[in-house]
């Protein structure tokens, strides 16, 4: 039995948890199959817009495009509810459209049993139109809903759409406030206000009320709570804006205020608005460190920025998943649960490991590096003007290029419409067509030359520049501050992507540069007129780390106990100071114990101990 891919999709949440819309067209697919006589492939994409979504975004549809392109037992029929379902958008429509032709799709819409063949020349136009015309019918009432809704608030309603915030009700498009909601978000204001945290606001929510949130199934998340105390909405004023995207970027249009029910009165919302900047500053006074790495790391499994915070008793690299799930668990529940990135890092090991590893890889790429420079760039571009010279005539062959190759494109689409119609013979057709696309398949591939050679001239000045910082400053970057030492690190490394293996018991983390400098090297060929003819194999730009687990009782890297052993030997032996004073001394200095903690009588006179010079007990 021949197979037919259903593909089903709605476009918003409410009619995706409905069911509605999603079952009328599953059902109507099946139907239709069956009444063919072909076996239904369900392909549901659910609640996702296609207005301004790419094709690599929509994983369902993506599924039945591989499924097409199978060479053997590949689905050569497709249904759709309309023609809309495939896509809004044309990029992604076009795409959809190669592939339908390049494997010869039928497609089935509605409850129509005759198919549109991509084949036929006035089918082709025909899905083309209608696809055209569905694309404008959706933008048409889109417009028409959010003009619906302009006018609404205009009029003097205040309900702008979506789901009624809590704390109101909804009495035909007005907000009115509802009592027993209205008095909890009273009361989460006044607690902030006197100083409980969103925590203890939470902790009330789940198990003082009986309400729960109107979005969250997982019950309150801090970050709900968050924006609820920042809402002006509470105290009266609701901001509604038209947005449109114009040139690539959303733009707005039109801003209204909205006046709603106030639960709120202003001084509250003041006092309360001020506590979230006090503590917003706190907060990231108090937990943010400035280490080295910061803004570099990211979570191998999650795709996020690794935190860096000030814990005791020492600094730590972490995964923010364990924040997020706390702040949205139905989001980051899941996320965090297979997070790799288990244990985290201290940052002072791991600051100092990192750096000498950078250091090294761009130490024996120097040479290399010089080599590229002298050769390659400066004795063909001394002046950065015959830079821009060469880079002009490059993209101008380029142009040339694409151009001629779009010439191929549209004789090849001339040359179809020519056999079909019978202008000529389809054997000669097919001979000159296939020759036509051994050329176009040359010209495709030196224009991915031309572009890979134009990338490499337009960041020459790049690499010029990079080149000589790396020269003058590869060796004085240990002793920089923290700030020039992150400017050096940013200046050559893109990311640094860390996760955990419990089996190795260590980190392992990724670097990936912004310049191919892993393991390149010079290939020499021999001389010519006195000079040596080599090629430059360039190296890779990503490159591996792996960074085992310090053992806890010994937490003191071995140049710090030295150092510390050889302070406490003058402050005990030369000085004659007594433990406690010692200890003074030490914590004065920045010196810490073994656990990163102030040194005391107790746990100096247990560390002497096991010192391997005598200094008195």
């Amino acid at each position: 039995m021949e197979k037919i891919g259903i593909l089903t999709r709605v476009s918003s949440k409410v009619q995706e948890t409905d069911g509605t819309s999603l079952d009328v067209q599953k059902n109507l697919g099946i139907k239709v199959s069956k009444n063919l006589g072909f076996k239904p492939i369900l392909f549901n994409e659910g609640s996702q817009s296609s207005y301004n979504v790419e094709i690599n975004e929509r994983l369902k549809l993506v599924e039945l495009l591989e499924e097409i392109q199978k060479k053997s037992g590949g689905i050569r029929k497709v249904w759709v509810w309309n023609t809309d379902r495939l896509g809004r958008y044309s990029k992604s429509w076009y795409t959809i459209l190669k592939v339908f032709l390049d494997y010869s799709v039928e497609l089935y819409v509605g409850e129509s049993s005759k198919p549109y063949d991509f084949n036929n020349p006035n089918d082709k136009l025909s899905i083309g139109i209608l696809s055209l015309v569905s694309q404008y019918d959706n933008e048409l009432r889109r417009l028409r809903s959010v003009m619906g809704k302009r006018n609404s608030l205009k009029s003097g309603n205040t309900f702008v759409g979506g789901t009624v915030p809590f704390g109101y009700s909804l009495k035909g498009k007005m907000l009115v406030s509802n009592e027993g909601e209205s008095k909890v978000v009273k009361r989460m204001y006044e607690m902030y206000r006197d100083g409980k945290s969103t925590t203890q606001i939470k902790l009330f929510l789940d198990t003082k009320t009986e309400y729960e949130p109107k979005r969250s199934k997982d019950g309150w998340n801090l970050g709900t709570i968050q924006k609820m105390l920042g809402n002006s909405l509470y105290k009266g004023i609701q901001t509604w804006e038209w947005k449109e995207k114009i040139g690539g970027e959303y733009k707005i249009v039109e801003t209204i205020k909205v006046k709603t029910p106030k639960i709120i009165f202003t001084k509250l919302w003041n006092e309360v608005q001020l506590k979230l900047q006090q503590n917003h500053k706190h907060k990231n006074y108090e937990s943010s460190h400035n280490s080295l790495l910061k803004g570099l790391l990211y979570c191998k499994s999650c795709g996020v920025n690794i935190s860096s915070s000030e814990r005791k008793p020492y600094p730590l690299y972490s995964c923010r998943s364990v924040e997020y799930k706390w702040k949205n668990p139905s989001k980051w529940g899941k996320k965090h649960h297979n997070c790799t990135l288990k244990r985290s890092l201290r940052i002072k090991d791991t600051d100092g490991k990192i750096l000498n590893h950078i250091i090294s890889i761009i130490k024996e790429s120097k040479k290399v590096r010089e080599e590229f420079k002298i050769k390659n760039l400066s004795s063909k571009f001394n002046e950065v003007e015959n830079i821009k010279k060469e880079l002009n005539r490059r993209n101008k062959e380029l142009n040339n290029k694409k151009k001629y190759l779009k010439t191929l494109e549209d004789e090849v689409v001339d040359l179809e419409f020519k056999i079909i119609t019978k202008q000529i013979q389809k054997s000669k057709g097919e001979k000159i067509s296939n020759k036509i696309s051994d050329l176009i398949e040359k010209i495709e591939n030196e224009i991915k030359v031309h572009e890979r050679d134009i990338s490499v001239f337009s960041n020459s000045n790049q690499w010029i520049d990079w080149l000589n910082q790396m020269y003058l400053e590869i060796d004085t970057v240990e002793g920089m501050n923290l700030e020039k030492q992150q400017t050096f690190l940013k200046e050559y490394i893109e990311e640094i992507l860390v996760e955990y293996s419990s089996k190795t018991q260590s980190h392992q983390f990724i670097f990936k540069f912004k310049y191919p400098i892993i393991e390149d090297e010079v290939i020499i060929e021999g001389r010519k007129e006195g000079k040596r003819v080599y090629q430059i194999k360039e190296g890779s730009k990503t490159s591996s780390f792996k960074l085992p687990i310090q053992n806890n009782t010994n937490r003191l890297s071995m140049d710090d106990r030295t150092k510390l052993d050889k302070m406490i030997t003058k402050l005990r032996v030369e000085n004659s100071l007594s433990l406690s004073k010692v200890s003074e001394e030490l914590n004065k200095k920045g010196f810490r114990t073994v656990t990163n903690k102030n040194w005391d009588k107790t746990k100096l006179s247990s560390y002497i101990k096991h010192m391997k010079v005598d200094v008195g007990k």
